[in-house]
């Protein structure tokens, strides 16, 4: 297959230490933010086991892996369910190995003000983007913290940081997921295991239409729009986070173990 344009980390590998030869679950791995942390875990010598709801997007991103040298499999499940998650995790470990990096990537967000969003789906947000690490995490732990080394990297965004209208439910999951992290940073740290997580500003993804859809405006204009809310003048693209991504999970990022990286091209609030 070709490359996918907006999640290529074209380029010589980075070597970052640590990461050759670790068995990598990318949750969300699809699409978007999560095939650009697959991708860029293959290419610093990662086995990535690629999780997606849809199995055919899952098997799309292991396929361009496969064809460009990497090591790369298909585990799809829906990560808000605990038995589907039980049992992709143990396909991975009978296929893989045991789980060394966990990417927390799946997510879920459905622009609508908060008096017009039904209580099922608010809990879709709170299942997908809150639970579904909780679960993902309690399932592959117990083996990191026996082998004495393991890296969890949750997506978090900077909407969980500071909110945005129409995204009340997914914010407040996303917040979770920073608090969880720091939790979790403190209990596991000393079995050597970091936890950190990433808040990606706004990315060029498929995401982007239906921001769109919900402003009234066409999907140009709302890129256009973004682009003037930080210092780069344009919105990040899915590399820019996996680079993030990877070197969090490397052994040259256990300095920020607890911690949530805002990359927002400069934006705070």
């Amino acid at each position: 297959m070709s490359p996918d344009p907006t999640v290529s980390t074209a380029g010589p590998r980075a070597g970052l230490r640590g990461l050759a030869g670790r068995v990598a679950l990318v949750t969300g791995a699809g699409q978007g933010i999560g095939a650009a942390i697959a991708d860029r875990l293959a290419a610093e010598g990662c086995i990535v086991a690629v999780n997606s709801l849809h199995a055919e997007k899952a098997e799309a991103t292991a396929e361009r892996l496969r064809g460009a040298g990497g090591r790369a499999q298909a585990f799809p499940a829906d990560v808000s369910d605990a038995e589907l998650v039980d049992g992709m995790v143990r396909s991975v470990e009978r296929s893989l190995g045991a789980v060394d990096v966990l990417v927390n990537n799946a997510a879920y967000l459905d622009m609508e003000h908060l008096l017009g969003q039904p209580p099922d789906v608010w809990r879709r947000h709170i299942d997908v983007d809150l639970t579904g690490p909780f679960l993902c995490t309690r399932r592959v732990l117990p083996g990191m913290l026996a082998a004495g080394w393991g890296r969890i990297v949750n997506l978090s965004s900077i909407w969980g940081l500071i909110g945005a209208k129409g995204a009340t439910a997914y914010g407040a999951a996303k917040g979770g997921l920073v608090v969880l992290t720091r939790a979790l940073a403190a209990e596991v740290g000393p079995g050597g295991v970091s936890v950190t997580a990433v808040a990606p500003g706004i990315i060029d993804t498929p995401q982007l239409s239906a921001d769109a859809a919900f402003a009234g405006i066409t999907l140009d204009e709302m890129k256009a729009r973004y682009a003037t809310e930080n210092l780069l003048g344009r919105i990040g693209t899915p590399a820019e986070i996996a680079g993030v991504v990877a070197f969090l999970a490397s052994d040259d990022g256990t300095a920020f173990r607890g911690r949530t990286i805002p990359v927002t091209g400069g934006r705070s609030e």
